[in-house]
């Protein structure tokens, strides 16, 4: 079984798509955001401190009170996805508001069934060996957390053994002419963004 997890930010028509055939649960105010496309979550979990009066009492026999102040809400809503033995969960509605929240958010990411999702890009971590294919063109950035050596074949830019720490380095990449890239993560933590289109070039 797989899950959908959406979080408190604006949606998008995609989520249609995205919510067929999995378990849909809401992280407190998410709710709103999947009744704005007429989706019903099959739960609800949170402190319930963002979701409207209006949609709680609509899905009063779906609400799921979780006040432990040591996580966040998307943090509880991926406990009780695991908890039900998802094998695969995708989360939405996850960055755009508060940094502290979109960065907890990605720390979610380094659980190996976790990816994150919007509209144009596929957030994940990179443990081992990961392989990546597309047009060429198709844009990925790397980010360390704080730093990881990393190899990359394949790319407009590759890497031998890079030690690469947070910041400028390893954004803004391009898969290469072979369409596919080889991503291989000798030490630490890397997080991959991948986006699903094309950068043209003057």
């Amino acid at each position: 079984m797989d899950a959908l997890i959406v979080g408190n930010r604006p949606l998008s028509k995609s989520i249609i798509e995205l919510s067929r055939n999995k378990l849909i649960v809401a992280a407190d105010g998410g709710a709103d955001r999947l009744l704005e496309y007429e989706i019903l979550p099959d739960k609800v979990i949170g402190d319930l401190d963002s979701i409207s009066d209006k949609t709680a009492t609509k899905l009063e026999d779906w609400l799921i009170l979780n006040k432990d102040i040591q996580k966040t809400d998307l943090e509880k809503a991926v406990d009780y996805a695991v908890e039900r033995g998802v094998k695969n969960i995708k989360i939405v509605g996850w960055s755009g508001g508060r940094i502290d929240h979109t960065m907890a958010a990605l720390g979610l990411a380094f659980n190996p069934i976790i990816e994150l999702v919007d509209d144009s890009f596929t957030v994940k971590a990179v443990s081992d060996l990961e392989v990546i294919r597309g047009n060429k063109g198709t844009f990925f950035s790397l980010i360390a957390i704080p730093e990881a050596r990393v190899s990359i074949e394949g790319a407009r830019w590759e890497l031998d053994h890079e030690k690469l720490k947070m910041g400028g380095r390893g954004i803004h990449n391009e898969i290469g002419t072979s369409e596919k890239v080889s991503i291989q993560c000798h030490s630490g933590n890397l997080l991959l963004i991948q986006g699903n289109f094309i950068l043209t070039h003057d």
